[in-house]
């Protein structure tokens, strides 16, 4: 099928387009390229470099006539949100109503939106399963709830079939390191210089880590099944940030016990888990890659390739 891939030069957007491509779909790729980057897009795919707030954007879809969109292209950074949500609601909620009605004009029939598990359910006193109380507690959370509730009311008024998926804390490889980047990525760039890293309070506050390339065969599974509705996409796993620094400065070859902590950020969750019981009960998905596999991967892929984005 004709799949569209928005934020497909970014970290889980390039992942998600090359999977689209193995899977023999005719992809293109529309990214504005601040975050991304143009190399991370495969040969054989059509690139795009567009802001879907642009007013070309109904032009350009309706060019290629999408039969599906993965969208992952969105304002990212939850402090942003915080400082200017009117911004991030004309980046996060605005831009993709336009997209989806300008699919809808040229024939789309799946949308497939990547959301967020712990920006929406809030602090976790355990592993959070879709049904749990949506309780954001930041504008970021809000715009990501926001889309998840209009893909239901596009269903219904609409009939476009669409999918929300709710990602934990990912990481992998073509991670950006600045700005409000995932901490392992943030740790790989400071660890590669040979440096330990900084951990924002006692370390001991949980993430669910899932990596990357686990997402992108997730939604390759969501496309082949045409599946709809929301699901969490996770290990089901706590590892403490202490920990994961840890494990990477073992990876590095740096000593540990230069490991610095810095005040803790007012308001951070101090745990997150996901319950991705659904996704393997109704996708057939589990993630495969262990965290120690992908802090490894990702690691090697800081220290041979670039990661300075």
């Amino acid at each position: 099928m004709r799949v569209l891939v928005t934020g497909g030069a970014g970290f889980i957007g390039s992942h998600a387009a090359d999977r689209c491509l193995r899977d023999e779909h005719e992809v293109a790729v529309l990214d504005n390229l601040r975050s991304g980057a143009r190399n991370q897009v495969a040969a054989g795919v059509e690139f795009i470099e567009l802001d879907t707030r642009d007013g070309r954007l109904a032009e350009v879809v309706a060019r290629f006539r999408p039969e599906a969109i993965l969208h992952f292209a969105a304002q990212i950074d939850v402090r942003v949100s915080c400082k200017d949500p009117v911004y991030d609601a004309e980046e996060n909620i605005l831009s993709t109503l336009r997209l989806i009605e300008a699919g809808l004009a040229s024939g789309l029939k799946h949308f497939v939106f990547a959301s967020s598990g712990g920006a929406i359910y809030g602090e976790a006193s355990g592993p959070q399963s879709e049904g749990h109380p949506e309780v954001p507690i930041n504008p970021y959370g809000v715009a990501k709830l926001a889309v998840d509730k209009y893909l239901h009311a596009y269903a219904v008024q609409r009939g476009l079939a669409s999918c929300s998926l709710r990602f934990s804390n990912v990481y992998g490889p073509r991670q950006g390191a600045k700005g409000e980047a995932g901490v392992i990525a943030v740790f790989c760039k400071r660890l590669r210089e040979g440096l330990a890293p900084h951990i924002n309070g006692d370390g001991l506050q949980t993430r669910d880590f899932v990596y990357a390339p686990d997402l992108a065969e997730a939604a390759s599974r969501v496309l082949a099944q045409r599946a709809t509705g929301v699901f969490n996409l996770s290990t089901g796993r706590e590892t403490s940030i202490l920990d994961v620094a840890r494990a990477l400065c073992a990876q590095a070859g740096v000593d540990p016990s230069g490991i610095e902590h810095a005040p803790a950020i007012p308001g951070e969750q101090r745990r997150s888990i996901l319950d991705a019981s659904k996704a393997q009960r109704e996708l057939g998905w589990t993630p495969a890659t262990s965290l120690t596999e992908g802090m490894r991967l990702t690691y090697r892929w800081f220290a041979e390739e670039r990661g300075d984005r």
